[in-house]
Order: C-alpha cells, then structure tokens, then sequence
C-alpha cells in the first residue's frame, strides 16, 4: 500500500473489508475464518521447508533495500548469493534437483 491510502486509512478511520484489504496490499491473502489456520500452518511449512539460510538473507535483504541504495544493495545480494552457495544446502539442493527429490536441508 502507498503512503497516500495509508494516510487516508489513518486520517478518516475508514473501515474497509477484507476484499479491499488484500487489493490494498494491506494484507496477502483473504481466507474464510474456518481455514485460517489451515492456511496459515501451510505457509510456515512450506517456508520451514526451504533452506534456512536463504530464508534469512531475503529476509534481511528485502526489508534492507527499502531504504538502501543500489550499489548497497547490489553488493548485499552478491554476498548473499555467495554465502547461499558456500553452505551446505547448496550442494542438497542441487541433488535433489538432478535425482527429482525433496531436498532435506540443514540449515
């Protein structure tokens, strides 16, 4: 959402519903209430699946190139793509690839 309906959400205490809500990218997703956890626990664990390390890089790389400049966040995704292939999940991820399995990583 951009800073003009943000500030509009926030200076007339609009109420809007939950379609308006993901259109606004206030939200990602709109489930009924009896699959909310369903989906929530499907996401962590599709997340939880993935390796670790890369988790946490994106992670700190998205919420860091909102304020960051381009060549800072160039050399951060160049040191992130380094370090994602240094760690030992880098080698599972490219057997389970070739053998057409689910990569078991290790963090």
């Amino acid at each position: 959402m951009g800073i003009g309906k943000a500030c509009e959400l926030a200076f007339t205490a609009k109420i809007i519903d939950a379609q308006e809500a993901r259109e606004i990218g206030l939200v990602n997703q709109v489930v009924p209430a009896e699959e909310l956890k369903k989906v929530t626990y499907e996401m962590a664990t599709t997340i939880a699946k993935l390796p670790s390390i890369a988790i946490q890089l994106a992670k700190r790389g998205l919420y860091q190139g909102l304020d960051g400049d381009l060549p800072t966040q160039l050399q951060f995704e160049a040191f992130g793509v380094e370090a994602c292939v240094r760690s030992a999940d880098f080698p599972e991820a490219v057997m389970a690839f070739l053998e057409k399995r689910e990569p078991k990583f290790a963090g």
